[in-house]
């Protein structure tokens, strides 16, 4: 690494002007501009241009744009937008309504639940709640687009996450075809789901179209953090029914939130034998914008999953890692990596006073990961801290080791950050976090002391490890939770 490389940031290009723009406080809000005229004779602004969800300036100079934004005035008409919405009561909302999954999608259904039911010996419940989370990608937002004087051809350098559609959206919005957009791929500083949507393209392309001059738009963190696109917020209901012998013979997994098919990402539970499952989702548009974020469902998901099923073993006095082995008789790969991660946490061995272990499995992509955690909680502050770290992953044939292990070190450490810090809340529509003074990450003292991490060799097809590991951090700190305090 040698700072040398490019992202659109970095760009300048002769002739370029730069541009922000101004969106509502709360998602969905439309502009009615009151004094475009007055702004447009303030010196260095070079146009004004209104969309449908915000006001852009055109100027000569960053801090032009930057300085010219106050003295916008703007409605926002609230019509079918998130005006209203809360984020806690729609957690509460969801809960009741994951009490009828008959209204909801079905996602899986196996066997005879009912019966399951009606036969248990014991039947556990239990609720989880996610919240929305930020992808917080370190380089913000931004996109170079030049548009050609006659409207039929355009420049652009964009870091995306899927320069394909960066470049369709170009040609879409200027009504020209895909191959008339000369696309410069640049490098990209984080993206995690962001970046692969094209909103931020689309407002350069429309400026550049507008101004007949080549355009730099940038977010500001704030822009993003309170016009971004969250992971989704979700409530999950979960209901197991336990045999006679300990054996779970059946599995209710109902899923509620807002963001539709990314909630319903790693429901399913193919690799644990449970004979009978009744998965359901219900998604309820309310006008917040949500997106992909690293695992999509899988990080709320899995961590359910893995919570209850320790909820289980502690239950009926089992071992944790014995009764996910019982039940991975048809997927010796996942036992496998399950019995890796326990051995190299020397899983039977206690822990040092004052600190327990917790262990959490999860597939993603194909790929199969476990991870084992030992942490302590600071019984004055509520603090957890993550003090050890061992993860095992069978990804097939792994072909270039080194970004493997990379990749399970980040997507933890990612995975982290969300479980212990993050979170956006929304009141009355309006999110309530503004920058990273109070949209807390991860840092660096809060990682673990050690991270250890064994590929499993595997001759089987190579398989995702982009997202492998962030799924499982939920699930192995909440167990860990569970062991040290009950």
């Amino acid at each position: 690494t040698n700072g040398t490389a490019i992202y659109s940031m970095d760009i300048h290009v002769p002739g370029m002007v730069y541009a922000i723009m101004e969106r509502g406080l709360v998602h969905g809000a439309r502009p009615i501009l009151k004094n475009r005229q007055v702004v447009l004779k303030r010196p260095g602004v070079i146009d004004i241009v209104e969309m449908d969800h915000g006001v852009g300036i055109v100027a000569a100079s960053v801090e032009t744009a930057f300085s010219t934004r106050g003295y916008l005035k703007i409605d926002w008409n609230l019509d079918n937008s998130a005006a209203g919405y809360d984020s806690n009561k729609a957690l509460e909302d969801y809960s009741t309504q994951a009490e009828h999954p008959e209204q909801g999608k079905t996602l899986e259904e196996k066997g005879d639940v009912k019966l399951a039911f009606q036969q248990a010996a014991k039947v556990i419940e239990a609720e989880y709640r996610n919240d929305f989370v930020y992808h917080a990608q370190m380089e913000p937002l931004n996109a170079v687009i030049a548009v050609a004087p006659d409207g039929k051809s355009a420049e652009a350098w964009v870091g995306s996450q899927a320069p394909d559609s960066a470049r369709q959206q170009i040609a879409k919005s200027l009504g020209i075809g895909f191959n008339d957009v000369v696309f410069h791929p640049c490098y990209l500083g984080g993206g995690f789901g962001r970046r692969s949507m094209t909103d931020y393209v689309e407002e350069a392309t429309i400026m550049a179209r507008q101004v007949k001059r080549p355009v730099k738009l940038i977010w500001t963190r704030e822009d993003d953090l309170q016009y971004g696109a969250y992971r989704p917020i979700s409530v999950q209901k979960l209901r197991v029914a336990v045999n006679s012998e300990g054996l779970i013979q059946g599995w209710e997994h109902h899923v509620v939130g807002t963001g539709d098919g990314l909630l319903a990402s790693g429901v399913g539970v193919e690799y644990y034998d449970f004979p009978n499952q009744y998965l359901t989702l219900q998604s309820m548009d309310q006008h917040v914008r949500t997106k992909h974020w690293r695992s999509v469902g899988h990080g709320p998901n899995k961590y359910a999953i893995e919570a209850i099923i320790d909820e289980i073993a502690r239950e009926l006095g089992t071992d944790p890692v014995d009764l996910r082995l019982r039940h991975m008789q048809s997927d010796q790969r996942a036992a496998q990596v399950v019995r890796t991660a326990a051995e190299m946490a020397a899983w039977h061995e206690p822990s040092p006073a004052g600190r327990a272990k917790g262990i959490a499995f999860a597939e993603r992509s194909g790929a199969r990961t476990a991870a084992v955690v030992e942490i302590s909680v600071d019984n004055g502050t509520g603090k957890i801290t993550v003090h050890k770290c061992w993860m095992a992953m069978d990804a097939g044939v792994i072909v270039q080791p080194d970004n493997a292990i990379a990749q399970l070190e980040g997507g933890f450490l990612m995975g982290l950050s969300s479980v212990l810090y993050e979170s956006i809340t929304i009141e009355d529509g309006q999110v309530q976090q503004n920058n990273f003074d109070d949209y807390q990450l991860l840092r660096m003292e809060d990682t673990p002391e050690i991270m250890e991490v064994k590929l499993i060799l595997s001759a089987e097809k190579p398989e995702g490890v982009g997202e492998a590991s962030t799924p499982v951090v939920g699930g192995a700190v909440a167990n860990a939770f569970l062991a040290l305090t009950g």
